[in-house]
């Protein structure tokens, strides 16, 4: 099978799969569409601190992956080394699995940028909020995430990876997530 019929196979599958689940839209090149689904917290509207330069003002990325996993199994989330004033983690150990959840909130970042390979992105709402799904944004199996737009100009990522389980597996959890997260953003 040429690698260009193995990736029209794979992209009819993604298709159907977040259909199915998610109710997704059509692919354009980014994220998933959750349809249907009733909100889990009372809306969030601005949170102390917010400015026209940065929506989210004190909100805490590791208190809110914190809140998002409440309940879950999950250890406190901790900043990532690599972008720790940002982006927090949070890992369990399922059997011989690991699940491992991050929260990023980038202010004056659009859900369009940093998209490392286009053909693995597909355009949608979580929520009615434009929204962004990439798959294997970093090339790794088992990776998905969702980059949901906070205006003006700003975005959350919610990111699953899966230590054994499959790239599908983990867009079906970080949709999940993400219909949950979208809720506690600043409107």
């Amino acid at each position: 099978m040429t690698r260009a019929v193995r990736h029209r196979a794979a992209l009819i599958t993604f298709a159907a799969l977040s259909l199915a689940l998610s109710a997704c839209d059509s692919k354009v090149g980014g994220t998933p569409q959750a349809a249907d689904t009733p909100p889990s917290s009372a809306p969030a509207t601005s949170p102390s601190g917010a400015t026209a330069d940065n929506p989210f003002g004190d909100m805490k990325p590791c208190t809110t992956l914190d809140a998002l996993l409440r309940d879950q199994g999950y250890p406190a989330a901790v900043p990532t080394a690599a972008d720790s004033a940002r982006t927090c983690t949070a890992v369990k150990k399922v059997g011989d699995d690991s699940i491992r959840v991050s929260l990023s909130l980038h202010a004056g970042q659009t859900i369009n940028e940093n998209i490392a390979d286009p053909s693995k992105a597909s355009t949608g709402t979580v929520n009615d909020r434009p929204a962004v799904q990439e798959r294997e944004p970093i090339g790794a199996k088992g990776q998905c995430d969702v980059k949901m737009e906070v205006k003006p100009k700003s975005r959350a990522i919610v990111a699953v990876t899966l230590g054994v389980g499959t790239t599908d597996q983990a867009c079906t959890d970080v949709n999940d997530l993400a219909t949950k997260f979208e809720p506690m953003l600043p409107k």
